[in-house]
């Protein structure tokens, strides 16, 4: 009994002077890449009736850190006969208060559609300016991917 003793503490006291690095099997590797971060999808306006030749603006939305912004639309006229013509701008706003557009998406008819900035657009307040191109009223939703 006193021999187990013993022969037990003995491997514990090398447990505790060798280093657990030198006790791996295969050699342990750091990444040094930056994790990017995740892009968020928000819905920034949902309208109902958006009469023909009038537009209406989304609420603001910042993007955080620089990369090209994706607006996703949903669009249909009140009326199934009508087809709907709509023209989507992504703006900010200028330092002396004029706004700037960074990009421009126009679809016609019932359905989803995407588009992306041309640019990369640097951390800032946004908006999207919805503008009713046709006849009849239009209703649909407006969502953003922020980088």
């Amino acid at each position: 009994m006193k021999k187990f003793i013993q022969t037990t503490l003995l491997a514990f006291s090398a447990m505790l002077v060798i280093p657990t690095s030198a006790l791996a099997s295969s050699p342990q590797t750091q990444s040094t890449d930056a994790v990017a971060p995740a892009s968020k999808t928000t819905e920034v306006l949902r309208y109902t009736k958006l009469e023909s030749r009038s537009s209406v603006d989304s609420k603001l939305f910042d993007i955080q850190s620089p990369g090209k912004l994706t607006v996703h639309v949903t669009q249909k006229s009140r009326l199934s006969s009508i087809k709907p013509n709509l023209t989507y701008r992504i703006l900010s706003f200028g330092p002396d208060g004029s706004s700037r557009t960074l990009g421009t998406g126009r679809f016609e008819g019932s359905g989803s559609f995407t588009f992306t900035s041309p640019e990369e657009l640097p951390a800032g307040k946004y908006y999207i300016l919805v503008r009713n191109t046709g006849i009849g009223r239009a209703v649909g939703t407006v969502s953003v991917t922020i980088p």
